[in-house]
């Protein structure tokens, strides 16, 4: 294999804690599934998991910090071979190597891959992490994915859904031979972050693509720039629709919607924004929402499939919309920016909403899923039954 292996290997014998290895597209991205896999893996790591990452494609760091204990192995950059033939040679190597009692894939698709490596190591227990929910629109690879995720359905020992909505729609639409369940992204952060001063500024981020609907924000912001000469927008983000954003930007002549482009310190916008937008037109879970809300920051987000449902508290802690009714979306918003108080009310109720999510209670329900399944698996294989790998 070259590089990549020196750096974890499997122990032998008996083990007090299952060995994790998650499997995600690129470790490089600034994604919310990246982050949000940063925080699951840290947080396993340091409840004593041995935890290893590999990344498919990337160039060999992690954009969110990792703990020096978690090793991640970088397929595009280690494997001898090109292709899909090269890629299931070095990952068969790294498992391996590694032994993993889990192999969890970050993104059903990478089944794809992991339905290769299940038949190859069948008391590896395979666990697919789906970030999308059902209904998602994919502009590429759509038929491939439902071929994966029938094929995950199958065969897979394990699915995990971020939505309690998602998990009835893969019950009630998919034969599921797997088990379904429902875990939420936790809050990245330890507590809850109490609004000291804010700024007349309204805070957008997220990957700069069609589903995250930016164009939509927009043409709200249009109906409202004028008004309010003293509020502006900042998106912070990057992507494929960059370019065309900032030339509907340029041409509806709005002086005051700021494109921001990657912030590594992202807390400080959440800390300092009068409010969070989110109007995308599809959400796994809606990740920027509940960060947003842990810093004491009210919301508007469209009411789209799956995520914001279960997120926010209409008129409580945010605002729910129609999806793409841009007027409607502009008439939460001009509230916020109106009624200081109302801003100051929603935000501490979204404070004290998202610590549902607290990062300890989401670890707590990963390591009690990952206990039952070990149980199962000692008595089917043996405690060591990794050791035949």
């Amino acid at each position: 294999m070259g590089t990549g292996l020196e750096g974890s290997a499997g122990d032998s014998g008996k083990r007090e804690k299952a060995r994790l290895v998650f499997f995600s597209g690129n470790m490089s991205h600034s994604g919310g599934t990246e982050r949000v896999l940063s925080v699951i893996a840290n947080g396993l790591a340091g409840r004593g998991y041995p935890v290893s990452i590999i990344s498919l494609w990337g160039g060999g760091n992690s954009f969110f910090p990792l703990c020096d204990s978690i090793h991640v192995y970088w397929a595009e950059k280690e494997r001898r071979r090109k292709g899909i033939a090269g890629n299931l040679h070095y990952l068969t190597a790294v498992l391996k190597h590694e032994r993993p009692d889990f192999l969890i894939d970050v993104d059903s698709i990478l089944g794809c891959y992991s339905f290769f490596l299940k038949r190859r190591f069948p008391a590896m227990y395979w666990v697919s992490w789906e970030h999308f929910h059902y209904y998602h629109h994919f502009q590429r690879n759509r038929h491939l994915r439902k071929i994966i995720r029938r094929i995950v359905g199958r065969c897979a020992d394990w699915l995990i859904v971020l939505t309690e909505e998602d998990k009835q729609c893969y019950q009630k639409k998919l034969k599921f031979h797997c088990r379904i369940s429902r875990i939420y992204n936790p809050v990245p952060y330890e507590r809850t972050i109490p609004k000291k001063k804010e700024f007349p500024f309204i805070f957008a981020a997220g990957g700069l693509t069609r589903v995250k609907g930016f164009d939509l924000l927009l043409q709200s912001w249009r109906l409202l720039e004028k008004k309010y000469p003293q509020w502006k927008v900042i998106l912070a983000g990057a992507g494929e629709e960059e370019k065309k954003l900032k030339k509907k930007a340029a041409r509806a002549g709005l002086k005051r919607f700021h494109f921001a482009g990657v912030v590594t310190d992202i807390e400080r916008y959440y800390e300092k924004a009068a409010f969070f937008v989110l109007p995308s037109r599809d959400e796994g879970f809606g990740m920027v929402l509940v960060e947003a809300m842990s810093y004491s920051t009210p919301v508007v987000s469209f009411a789209c499939k799956t995520g914001p449902g279960e997120i926010v508290e209409d008129g409580e802690t945010g605002f729910l919309v129609e999806p793409e009714n841009v007027t409607a979306f502009a008439d939460k918003m001009e509230m916020l920016m109106t009624d200081g108080a109302l801003r100051r009310k929603m935000g501490i109720k979204a404070g004290e909403s998202v610590k549902r999510f607290d990062r300890e209670r989401i670890l707590d329900e990963w390591e009690s899923l990952l206990g039952e399944r070990m149980k199962r698996y000692h008595g089917k294989f043996g405690y060591d039954y990794c050791s035949g790998l």
